[in-house]
């Protein structure tokens, strides 16, 4: 690569500072689906939105309206076949210190039966309302203000209580005058934190005063605190449930002050002097170790992974009254103990975000993963973005794209382009418009104009994207997402089709296959209309397409079932490589059963069967999973798939047996220690199988949040 592109390049990164989207696709998801998670207010609500690195589309959840925690299946909507694997793992976000929410854990089970699930655990029971993000690479969970779980202090009036709800731990008297004296402590010593958890526990009390008393000191502990929209949201609470208190005249005194002091619109800066910053920070450290072996009858056992890793991410806040910023890191290191594998430090995000309080300029600089403007991949780069005005604003992005996170800095491929974020319109209505160029080895790899779409209604939501590569006059992407709430609002009804390029069409494609040390210098032996050939060749077409339906039977209990056909086309003979056969269409039918509070309050079941027709062999598979709570420390959740596979072109069929356990242990709320395993036995080899016959796996560390 010649030195003046490279700086050249280095110029546009630093001059765009920041992001909001649009970059040749790639592997973004492979180990890192979550975004990150916040939480706000409303004059009604309590919001917690969690945000992912690319889109999804919601399916269902349950309980259906309220309990201590809520299970949400999602379906990525916009992952590449070959990313498939990503998605199959475990990780959690922590949890914004002080939330009014009451957000204990968030955490993804990506596999949960046939579905990801966003398992979301509150401190304590509440009503709430599950939503599709309005930008389709979020969820959206409301809690009503008046029964909100944890720092909005709002309470549950007995006749509410329904099967799904968990009672709260009575306190002892005691044990509430030892909670009263520490809080009236902690207030004193200035340890606000400490006091709203103190606060927060007491709403529990069965003394009305006690009650009222809690309600009024978390309030002004929120506010001590410098968490002044929890604050807002707390004396709103006391005035509410107790309009005749004690301290009702100071609670609206203080409320109307924060209220008049709120200015813009990017967090809570009233009280913050010119040049004042106020710093807020969180973030979590795990370690785990995890193995995987696998175990033959006739040759030696293979251990095909055998790792310590350990975790880390952190986010700091600041703002003062001009300015909000945030710092993030996210990343691991994994010390493999087989001579065959790599220690490997992977940086999945390290940037920072700088935007002003009224969120008109913003700028993003960094590693970073995003898939806003159609696209999805990880980078290094920058970004800037504008609003014009309330219905347009402009972004502008470039970098270098990183496909893996423990990948050296590649800069002889990069990419810009420019995106536009159009709407809201008719209070429904949103659309992004984009332009994307990729350079890899100085020759043209990708460039795109694109579009997407996105509705998101009472009653149902769509989303659609187009992706289409002007450089080689081909359509590279098309897909078409929704769900619909039937009239009875109960029914809903769910599609998707997806029809693109494997991988993503792009002139590196062309060099699959090949001993080429370069894009450029394969270009310069085959030509240009050879490379481009060869690319074409290497895209296969991919298509899939599903519908289903999912309906409640009764309040703990619901049923959902699905078909999906997918097919990926052949490729001719080109390049050396010989020609790819067709898979040919293939179907797969799923019924699934999702319960909760069964045995107990708080308990969690699902079971599924599923039949899927491929090329090769039939799959018959029967899978349950069951969550049983012994108390709010303690959880085990055994498993179990048993699975018939059937060869059509090969003889032989074979059953599976694969059962599983996993154990969970919560020390304060700051703490959780984990144990899973499983063992995978089959009655015989199957042919054309390469797993072996026998095999486990084991998971077991710490997670700790600060």
């Amino acid at each position: 690569m010649k030195i003046n592109r490279k700086f050249q390049v280095v110029g546009l990164v630093l001059f765009l500072m920041g992001l909001s989207c649009s970059i040749a696709f790639a592997e973004s998801i492979r180990d890192r689906v979550l975004g990150d998670v916040n939480v706000d207010q409303t004059d009604q609500n309590i919001v917690i939105k969690v945000s992912f690195n690319f889109p999804v589309r919601y399916l269902r959840h349950y309980p259906q309206d309220y309990g201590r925690e809520v299970n949400i299946q999602v379906e990525p909507i916009i992952t590449n076949p070959e990313n498939k694997i990503g998605l199959m793992h475990r990780e959690s976000l922590p949890a914004p210190p002080g939330n009014p929410a009451g957000l204990v854990r968030f955490q993804y089970e990506g596999n949960d039966l046939f579905k990801p699930t966003i398992r979301v655990v509150l401190n304590k029971a509440s009503k709430y309302q599950v939503k599709q993000g309005d930008d389709f690479r979020s969820l959206v969970i409301l809690l009503p203000l008046t029964s909100a779980g944890s720092g909005t202090g709002g309470t549950v009036d007995s006749t509410q209580r329904t099967a799904g709800m968990q009672e709260p731990v009575k306190l002892t008297k005691e044990r509430q005058d030892s909670l009263l004296a520490e809080g009236e402590k902690m207030m004193a010593a200035k340890e606000y934190m400490r006091a709203i958890l103190i606060y927060t526990r007491l709403l529990d009390s069965s003394d009305s005063g006690v009650r009222e008393l809690a309600q009024f000191q978390l309030a002004t502990a929120q506010e001590s605190k410098g968490h002044l929209a929890h604050a807002r949201a707390e004396y709103k609470n006391y005035l509410m449930a107790y309009p005749e208190g004690k301290n009702v005249n100071l609670a609206r005194e203080r409320l109307n002050a924060l209220m008049e002091n709120i200015q813009g619109g990017g967090g809570d800066i009233s009280g913050v002097a010119d040049g004042q910053w106020i710093h807020e920070y969180y973030g979590g450290l795990s370690v785990y170790y995890e193995r995987d072996e696998s175990l033959y009858e006739n040759q030696k056992d293979i251990e095909n992974y055998s790792s310590l890793i350990t975790g880390f991410d952190a986010t700091l806040k600041s703002r003062n009254n001009i300015f909000v910023s945030e710092l993030v890191a996210i990343g691991s290191y994994e010390l493999s103990f087989l001579d065959t594998n790599d220690d490997e430090t992977r940086v999945n995000r390290l940037y920072i975000n700088l935007e002003n309080t009224t969120g008109t300029i913003t700028g993003r600089l960094g590693r970073q993963s995003s898939s806003k403007g159609g696209v999805l991949t990880r980078f290094d780069g920058a970004g800037f973005g504008y609003h014009f005005t309330d219905k347009i604003r402009m972004n502008l992005v470039a970098g270098y794209p990183v496909n893996l996170p423990y990948d050296d800095l590649e800069t002889d491929k990069y990419f810009y382009g420019v995106n536009f974020d159009l709407g809201r319109f008719a209070d429904h209505w949103d659309v992004n418009t984009y332009f994307i160029n990729q350079i890899s080895d100085d020759v043209d790899d990708r460039r795109a104009l694109g579009g997407e779409v996105r509705f998101v209604g009472q009653q149902g939501s769509l989303y659609s994207l187009l992706d289409y590569d002007i450089l080689y006059d081909e359509l590279s992407v098309f897909l078409l997402s929704g769900n619909y709430l039937l009239p009875n609002n109960s029914t809903r009804i769910n599609i998707m089709a997806d029809f693109r390029g494997v991988p993503i069409l792009s002139s590196s494609n062309a060099l699959i296959g090949q001993n080429s040390p370069s894009l450029e210098a394969l270009e310069e032996a085959i030509g240009e209309d050879e490379l481009r050939r060869l690319a074409e060749d290497r895209t296969l077409d991919s298509s899939f397409a599903t519908v289903g339906i999912s309906q409640p039977l009764t309040e703990t209990l619901q049923i959902a079932g699905d078909i999906s056909w997918t097919k990926i086309d052949g490729a001719p003979a080109s390049g050396g490589l010989e020609a790819f056969e067709s898979t040919g269409d293939e179907f797969y039918y799923s019924l699934q059963f999702l319960g909760s509070s069964l045995v107990r309050n708080g308990d969690f079941a699902s079971a599924g069967l599923r039949y899927g027709d491929t090329k090769l062999r039939d799959y018959y598979t029967f899978s349950v999973n069951y969550r049983y709570p012994f108390s709010d420390i303690f959880r085990i959740s055994p498993r179990m798939k048993i699975e018939y596979r059937e060869n059509k072109v090969l003889a032989g069929e074979q059953w599976r047996f694969i059962p599983g356990l996993r154990i969970e242990y919560t020390l304060g709320k700051d703490w959780r220690f984990e144990i899973d395993g499983e063992y995978r036995y089959a009655d015989q080899a199957l042919e054309g199988i390469v797993d072996s016959k026998d095999g486990y796996s084991l998971s077991l560390g710490f997670r700790w949040d600060f």
